[in-house]
């Protein structure tokens, strides 16, 4: 078996850096796409790779989402720099303020009159009014919704490693919205389990009467689509 030799743990140091230049480039990308995306969104102008969601079949842009998630791409930090603000499960600064194009967790009055959180995207921040608006992702163009601060939650920017950043996730029995599996709504559940590795999902337990309990049976979320919950009392 042939040897390693000259072996330092120094040695990898590089490598994380070339690994770390190649996903801020790839993120830099990424961010480019999006505003291109943008700007032919608000000109009306559609790709075949994503037509407007009005007309896209339910099964399309549950693909889309789980694609967003699988490519969410993981935080790399330097030894010992800690996970900035939307890694995981670490909240945005109280001053943050969504891009357009941004996902978001956004809290609306549905046709009941009651409120849910849905996954939407944002299209206009106006410091003046100190309000978002935002389209349902379910229902881009048709659903807009003009929304203040205090009703939108940002979804993450980077997925943890919980092999070296598990601060940075939420926690067992912790109070959560997550996105309930092939829907665009957000709902409260408590966290059965936390990834264990990169590219390992949450396993949930979402609130539902209809089990004795008061939860559902564990389910997979992507930690794209867990953020915190803001209200703690259990409706």
């Amino acid at each position: 078996t042939p040897k390693i030799t000259n072996f330092s743990p120094n040695s990898v140091f590089p490598l994380t850096d070339v690994l770390r230049r190649a996903l801020d480039k790839i993120a830099e990308i990424k961010s480019l796409l999006e505003e291109r995306r943008i700007a032919a969104k608000i000109a009306g102008i559609y790709s075949e790779a994503e037509p407007p969601r009005k007309t896209m079949r339910r099964g399309v842009l549950m693909t889309l989402l789980q694609q967003s998630a699988m490519t969410l791409p993981l935080w790399i930090g330097k030894p010992g720099e800690k996970p900035p603000p939307l890694c995981g499960a670490v909240p945005a600064a109280g001053d943050y303020v969504a891009k357009p194009g941004d996902k978001v967790a956004a809290r609306v009055k549905a046709l009941e009159g009651d409120e849910q959180w849905i996954l939407a995207e944002v299209v206009t921040y106006s410091h003046a009014a100190n309000k978002y608006e935002v389209d349902d992702i379910d229902e881009e163009g048709k659903e807009r919704h003009t929304l203040s601060r205090r009703r939108i939650i940002p979804l993450p920017q980077w997925k943890t490693n919980p092999e070296t950043d598990p601060e940075a996730l939420f926690h067992k029995d912790q109070l959560v919205l997550a996105l309930y599996p092939q829907t665009t709504c957000f709902y409260r559940a408590l966290i059965h389990a936390p990834p264990q590795r990169p590219q390992d999902d949450y396993s949930v337990l979402f609130e539902d009467t209809s089990y004795a309990d008061g939860y559902s049976p564990p389910l997979n979320v992507a930690q794209r689509y867990v953020v915190a919950c803001k209200e703690t009392k259990k409706k």
